[in-house]
């Protein structure tokens, strides 16, 4: 009697994995997804693979980490109806109007005038207390 061990995975994989599994011996439970659920599990596994390139500890490593985020970018954006020119239009925008990310610049905290609720900058941080709590 052979006996089998099974891992979950429960994860969106590339298209050709499947065949390369089986062809390694594996045997797999799987099933297509509806447009709802790929949308769902793409940016779940951008999640998933951003949280890889943190993780690399070597440039070959970011490097093929880095190219899983486009990927999965890159049908993100097709399944959105997006072309990636538009994207980049979008990304040069933001550039030409905040910059980058060149400098590293971190901001720990910002102070506003508590007594001037008119100002834009208060109104901005009290509507987005989730993102920027309030601190003492």
């Amino acid at each position: 009697m052979t006996q089998t061990r099974r891992f979950k995975i429960e994860t969106l994989v590339r298209d050709k994995m499947p065949e390369k599994i089986q062809k390694l011996g594996g045997r797999l439970e799987l099933h297509q997804l509806d447009k709802q659920e790929i949308l769902s599990h793409l940016k779940h596994k951008l999640c998933e693979e951003v949280t890889e390139v943190c993780k690399a500890t070597d440039s070959n490593e970011v490097q093929e980490e880095i190219g899983d985020v486009l990927e999965v970018l890159n049908v993100l954006a097709k399944k959105h109806g997006l072309e990636w020119e538009q994207i980049e239009q979008s990304r040069f925008r933001k550039y030409k109007e905040r910059g980058g990310f060149e400098r590293g610049i971190y901001v720990k905290y910002i102070e506003v005038d508590a007594s001037d609720n008119s100002c834009p900058a208060i109104q901005y941080y009290l509507n987005n207390p989730e993102k920027y709590p309030e601190i003492s």
